[in-house]
């Protein structure tokens, strides 16, 4: 099995939870469309945007440990350990899964957004703002916000396989080392994180939000190259794991 069919296959494993996730979106916003006329504008955007973007990481998290989870406890993990493929393979075809699955939720959310709710709203809109600034201040804040916040899932779904492939290290207390292995991992990106990104000062800084530069915030590229680093250093961690040490 190569990693094309790997990624299908647990492609496949996480659609029906995109499905379900993608219809109870469109219902929720048709009820916040219904309530709209007594909502709050800010209490609409939470519970239209903020709300359904929260709930997909969260759901991209659980699932990328529950993929693991489930294999260990039904013995199907033998196949994966019995296949001529790395385990860095096994473990990137995995998150990149989920991934998948976060990205799409979070472009559905958009697009259901702008279909049911925003554009019942975009006259309202066009005539309270100048929308030759608006428009390229909120993609920009969009995009920016978008890629960091893949940014983070993809950290916390690498520092989750790792966690779990650390529990299955022991014969006991499997949850406590789980436990352990994902506070220690936070605490020490939390305290390296800062250090290694004062070697990288000389990269530009992001434009993030705003129609002008008085508007906008300027964020220092550092930290978030040597997050997507420490990602990856996770990544094939787990996979050496995995592939070297995991006993099932």
């Amino acid at each position: 099995m190569g990693f094309r069919k790997l990624f299908a296959k647990e492609l496949r494993s996480v659609l029906p939870l995109a499905v379900v996730f993608a219809v109870a979106i469109v219902l929720l916003h048709f009820f916040v469309l219904y309530k709209s006329p007594v909502w709050d504008d800010d209490f609409i955007m939470v519970m239209s945007l903020f709300l359904p973007f929260l709930l997909t990481a969260v759901l991209a998290v659980g699932a990328g440990y529950y993929q693991l989870h489930i294999e260990w406890k039904t013995n199907s993990i033998y196949l994966l350990l019995a296949l001529p493929i790395r385990g860095w393979k096994v473990m990137t075809a995995k998150l990149a899964a989920v991934l998948t699955m976060f990205v799409c939720s979070v472009l559905w959310i958009a697009i259901s957004f702008a279909l049911i709710l925003l554009r019942s709203k975009w006259d309202e809109v066009s005539a309270a703002e100048d929308m030759t600034e608006l428009v390229p201040a909120m993609l920009n804040l969009a995009l920016h916000t978008f890629w960091m916040y893949a940014l983070a899932v993809l950290f916390l779904l690498a520092v989750v396989q790792f966690a779990f492939l650390c529990g299955q290290l022991v014969a006991r207390f499997k949850g406590v080392v789980v436990l352990a292995a994902f506070l220690g991992a936070l605490w020490l990106v939390l305290r390296v994180t800062p250090l290694l990104s004062q070697l990288l000062g000389w990269m530009p800084d992001i434009f993030y939000g705003g129609a002008s530069d008085a508007d906008a915030e300027f964020l220092h590229a550092g930290p978030f190259v040597v997050l997507f680093l420490i990602s990856i250093g996770f990544i094939w961690l787990s996979g050496y794991i995995f592939e070297k040490e995991v006993e099932v």
